[in-house]
């Protein structure tokens, strides 16, 4: 019988891999299209004009409990931390650019936003149990600069 596999994240600038404690119980996804309204239209519903694209979204919350080894939980949140903290690449200074990948399913991107809550602790105070509520923007690549008219590269299909 094959073993279940694991969801893991892995900093494509560092080279450094994390395979999650537990795996979610789900994920989401996200992709939305600007429209607006055309100027001067006199109507309920006047014609909508696309504006620029938006990159994917993905959604994760993962589970780290580090009870039964009575080790702190920041060994594995740490890690996740540093997907958020600034690398010097090429002299570009910005987080990694990494992938969110279980199974088949890879998501490329860099992380939006990282929420950390602690809910278990040792009698020392050490932390042992966390909730990790993870966001990534889809991206192809990270240059840390702007590219020519504001958009952002065509990500890589999923």
């Amino acid at each position: 019988m094959s073993e279940l596999a694991k969801a893991m994240l892995k900093d494509r600038d560092r080279g450094t891999t994390m395979k999650v404690k537990f795996n979610p119980k789900e994920f989401s996804v996200e992709k939305s299209c600007s429209w607006t309204p055309q100027e001067g239209a006199v109507s309920d519903e006047p014609p909508e004009v696309f504006g620029k694209p938006t990159p994917s979204s993905l959604s994760v919350t993962l589970q780290f409990d580090t009870y039964e080894d009575k080790g702190p939980v920041t060994e594995y949140t740490d890690m996740l931390e540093s997907l958020t903290q600034i690398i010097d690449k090429d002299s570009k200074k910005r987080p990694p650019l990494c992938d969110f990948a279980w199974g088949k399913f890879v998501f490329t991107g860099v992380v939006e936003s990282l929420s950390l809550k602690y809910t278990m602790f040792l009698k020392d105070g050490t932390p042992v149990r966390c909730e990790a509520s993870l966001k990534m923007k889809k991206a192809s690549s990270a240059d840390g600069k702007a590219k020519d008219g504001g958009g952002s590269a065509a990500p890589a299909a999923t």
